[in-house]
């Protein structure tokens, strides 16, 4: 049995855990869609990566063939490899790009996570790639006795903007049907990827003058190296303790003294629906049925001034994990007092306790605060490394789309409007949409009445296009002040109201248990108050059949074709959003009548999380 550096990423984590990967155990990533992008991204950025050595051979095929072919490679001098598969022992690495020079290596690791080179780097934010790095360094280090290794993480920096305009579409992902026994580096817990690894298409690889676009990319792209041969030996000790007991563990078994179950736990892959294979379940066994459980608690890992988690730890010690177990006098801080995050959490253990919803005295005068028109805005966004447009940096923010109820007077229906860039009825479909969102934002909303966001991130994207106004030199000043007037930051408070925070601060179900996100929210108050589903403005998230249990009305979203005609996933999240925006933007091989349906069900979803907002407000009284 084999020791791979995703094995012992894993390992790292929990030795546990690499007891439940050999053994085939389901992940909770298996079917986790954002990892299934982040994993493809990380692809996109690994081809353009070997791009940059146009003589690299790669190292493809099952595991056995891959040493195989690795070894005739190394037969070479001098040879650049992309994925070459390195064992000594019963450790096997695959290196994303090895340069080999006589006796010299260049172990170059490509990362999809960015950095920047215009502010002093923190190695603690990257401990955990480069101890990936480490273990790839230590077993080519065995396996070549003597030899001289450079390691470098090769990753979009965030610092360069690049000349190319729509860089994102140079690239595209196409599923493969071929299997093979490799593993994804984003997916560490996987034994038998659910996502095999996709085929990256360069979309000038059969023009006559792709060496130019290759040069363009070397000179105007948005990689970059980080030398961190240093910081990887100085761990080689460390790394070789762990090797050694995880293959211990791989060859003699796991024993108690290995692992604990602690607050990390939370977190486990291994924590699926499977009944017959969940490791979570295995470790925990009767404490992992509590109901309600401590992991429930509202900021769980901030209990009073036991900031780490430690009280949780202790009551798992101790057997408690049942959320009546915590105490009271713990959950207050280190002057003795309930400070705002003790109080929701205590209105939490007591509203659970007697299953009651919560609204508090205040929030009546919190809403007579509010100034008509109301209108209830929500963002779509995206980032990624790809920037779409040229002077674009590595994961900088484009607002693509947004949606608004509006309420101009008490007990008035709400009015919907709305705004999406897909780059087709633009005047120009290359131009960054960033402003004229904001443009259109503003005169849809203008300077009265109170507009309402859930959580911060519709503060944050509208104080990042201010800057944006600043870096692309935007002359706009209605439009700066505007956006001035309306956000928050350090120093002023803006027009943006926060119902996530109003929801903290006064509304609880126990439904929601520790959450306070929209959506959970709103399924907590549609399924418990059914005198809204016959509010007239409210009808069409009602279901036409129902067996029981609880509504949500993001089930109610449909595709606008024929189940025949749309065999996707309907947009009804975030990572689903961007992926559709993608999608519409650099996917060639869609047809117009499916860039139309992606394009209906983004204007759906974010239509329904803007009267998400308005049911909400409707049931606390706001009308």
């Amino acid at each position: 049995m084999q020791l791979s550096k995703s094995d012992f990423q894993l390992a790292s984590t929990c030795p546990k855990k690499l007891v439940y990967k050999k053994a085939n155990y389901p992940t909770a990533n298996d079917t986790n869609e954002y990892m299934e992008m982040l994993a493809q991204g990380g692809y996109i950025v690994g081809k353009m990566a070997t791009m940059l050595f146009p003589d690299g051979i790669e190292i493809d095929g099952n595991t056995q063939d891959c040493i195989a072919q690795t070894n005739i490679h190394f037969q070479q001098e001098n040879v650049v490899l992309f994925e070459p598969a390195i064992v000594s022992g019963q450790k096997l690495v695959r290196v994303d790009i090895l340069v080999k020079q006589g006796n010299s290596f260049h172990l170059i690791e490509v990362k999809a996570k960015s950095h920047n080179t215009d502010e002093q780097q923190d190695k603690a934010k990257l401990k955990k790639y480069i101890e990936d790095v480490a273990y790839q360094y230590s077993v080519l280090k065995e396996a070549f006795p003597g030899c001289k290794i450079k390691c470098s993480l090769l990753m979009p920096d965030k610092a360069k903007r690049t000349a190319i305009e729509d860089l994102a579409g140079w690239f595209s992902v196409k599923k493969q049907d071929k299997k093979n026994d490799q593993e994804l580096e984003e997916l560490p817990a996987q034994q038998k990827p659910a996502f095999n690894k996709p085929e990256v298409v360069f979309k000038f690889e059969s023009a006559h003058n792709k060496e130019e676009y290759i040069a363009q990319l070397a000179k105007e792209g948005i990689l970059e190296y980080q030398d961190v041969t240093e910081a990887v030996e100085e761990m080689q000790n460390d790394i070789n303790q762990r090797a050694s007991n995880f293959l211990r563990i791989l060859n003699e078994g796991i024993s108690a003294n290995d692992y604990k179950i602690t607050k990390g736990c939370k977190a486990c892959e291994f924590n699926t629906i499977d009944k017959q294979q969940n490791g979570y379940k295995e470790c925990w066994g009767d404490l992992a049925y509590t109901e309600p459980n401590i992991f429930d608690l509202h900021y769980g890992g901030s209990i009073g001034h036991y900031t780490k988690g430690y009280y949780f730890d202790e009551l798992i010690a101790e057997g408690k994990t049942n959320l009546f177990d915590i105490d009271p006098e713990r959950l207050k801080n280190s002057k003795g007092e309930l400070g705002s995050r003790g109080t929701r959490q205590l209105i939490q253990i007591e509203n659970t306790r007697n299953n009651t919803e919560w609204i508090s005295q205040e929030l009546k005068s919190v809403a007579n605060n509010l100034k008509y028109p109301l209108h209830f805005i929500d963002f779509e966004t995206y980032t990624g490394a790809l920037p779409f447009h040229k002077g674009m940096r590595p994961y900088e923010l484009i607002a693509f789309q947004w949606s608004c109820h509006t309420i101009h007077k008490p007990g008035t229906t709400p009015v919907h409007s709305e705004w999406i860039h897909t780059g087709e009825k633009f005047p120009n479909p290359s131009e960054f949409p960033n402003f004229e969102f904001a443009r259109s934002l503003m005169m849809q909303i203008g300077t009265s009445g109170t507009p309402l966001m859930w959580a911060t991130h519709e503060n944050t994207v509208l104080r990042t296009i201010l800057k944006q106004m600043e870096i692309y030199d935007i002359k706009d000043e209605p439009l700066r002040n505007w956006l001035f007037d309306i956000t928050s930051d350090g120093d002023k408070d803006g027009r943006l109201v926060d119902m996530n925070k109003m929801t903290q601060e006064h509304y609880f179900h126990p439904y929601m248990k520790g959450k306070t996100s929209i959506k959970k929210v709103l399924p907590a108050v549609w399924s418990h108050h059914p005198y809204l589903h016959k509010i007239e403005h409210f009808k069409d998230y009602v279901p036409e059949e129902f067996l029981g249990g609880i509504l949500d009305p993001y089930d109610t979203l449909t595709s606008g074709l024929s189940e025949a005609d749309w065999d996707d996933e309907v947009v009804s999240g975030g990572t689903a959003a961007m992926r559709a925006y993608h999608r519409i933007r650099f996917d060639d091989t869609l047809s117009q009548e499916k860039r139309n349906e992606l394009r209906y069900q983004l204007l759906q979803y974010c239509k329904l999380d803007t009267m998400a907002m308005v049911i909400i407000a409707h049931h606390w009284g706001i009308k």
